[in-house]
């Protein structure tokens, strides 16, 4: 019965060893598309189009600072439509380029997912 369960646990690590190396490889993948991704956008008229995009969005943003200074990250990025994570990235833009002063943040606790990665490659033994 012993040497039962000492090989279900050796079963048992190797799963374990076998469903890492699977996720590891699924980051590996994201992460060389991304890469090839983000090699794309170098090319000048992406460059261009990001820039007016980046514009527009700005000024959108200024616009709504100026109307209220106090500003709820989650409900203006879903109104501009995106995400909040890219709103506080133009807030700093703005900030670092004088357009606008941040005076004050609120914290609020985290979900404690990063919301740049994928949820497929997020999966953990209890997931599993």
């Amino acid at each position: 019965m012993s040497e039962d369960r000492t090989e279900n646990a050796v079963l048992f690590e190797i799963k374990k060893l076998l469903d890492s190396e699977g996720l590891v490889a699924a980051r590996l993948v994201e992460s060389v598309t991304r890469t090839a991704q983000m090699a794309a956008t170098t090319v000048p008229e992406i460059q261009d189009l990001f820039s007016q995009w980046l514009s527009l969005i700005g000024g959108e943003v200024l616009r709504m600072s100026e109307a209220a200074p106090e500003m709820d990250i989650l409900a203006t990025a879903k109104m501009i439509g995106i995400e909040p994570s890219s709103l506080l990235s133009i807030l700093l833009l703005l900030h670092r380029a004088g357009r606008l002063s941040i005076g004050a943040i609120r914290i609020d606790k985290g979900t404690g997912r990063n919301s740049e990665i994928c949820s497929c490659l997020m999966e953990t033994e209890e997931d599993a």
